[in-house]
């Protein structure tokens, strides 16, 4: 397998529109590397994302914010607060409210107030959120082994790892901007 060269040379589909692209950075530096790992980061995100939403829409009827909300619940053993839902998905808590009520209306979630602390309420899926969100894996996982299957579990491991580290050092030492959702 011939592997990709790291420079900005118009051979690879992310850069074949960035004509002018040395005028700003020089060929081989490290921040041209970053700039190429980053821009791909986000096409690739923004590529995934798109794919996957059309195909989970046409089998189940909800969006990207109602199953990512749902397959946090899946994945949890016990109710959860708004606040630690929106913080896990590191979404603003009138996003997660948004949401919730939608599911909620559709019967996929139910709320309950928080014995504990009465400001809060206990968010836990119900059978039929869990039947969505098997609906929901079933388009999933068969994707992912078709984008994915190429990849070794080293690649992958390695990858999920690179990821992590990344987000580490976003979450850790920078203060982010409020999120735009």
């Amino acid at each position: 397998m011939e592997r990709a060269r790291m420079t900005f040379d118009g051979d690879l589909e992310i850069d074949k529109w960035a004509t002018r692209f040395y005028e700003h950075y020089a060929r081989d530096s490290r921040l041209e590397k970053e700039f190429l790992f980053t821009r791909g980061l986000v096409i690739a995100a923004r590529r995934w994302t798109s794919y996957v939403d059309v195909l989970i829409k046409q089998r189940t009827g909800i969006s990207r914010a109602q199953w990512q909300t749902l397959s946090a619940l899946t994945f949890r053993d016990k109710p959860v607060t708004v606040g630690d839902l929106s913080r896990n998905m590191h979404v603003r808590w009138p996003t997660a409210i948004r949401v919730l009520k939608e599911l909620e209306a559709l019967e996929l979630i139910s709320s309950e107030p928080d014995p504990n602390d009465a400001r809060a309420r206990l968010i836990t899926i119900t059978k039929e959120g869990e039947r969505i969100m098997e609906e929901v894996r079933e388009v999933l996982d068969p994707t992912r082994e078709k984008i994915l299957g190429t990849l070794s579990d080293e690649q992958l491991v390695a990858g999920t790892r690179m990821l992590e580290a990344l987000m580490a050092e976003i979450s850790g030492a920078l203060e982010p901007p409020e999120a735009e959702d």
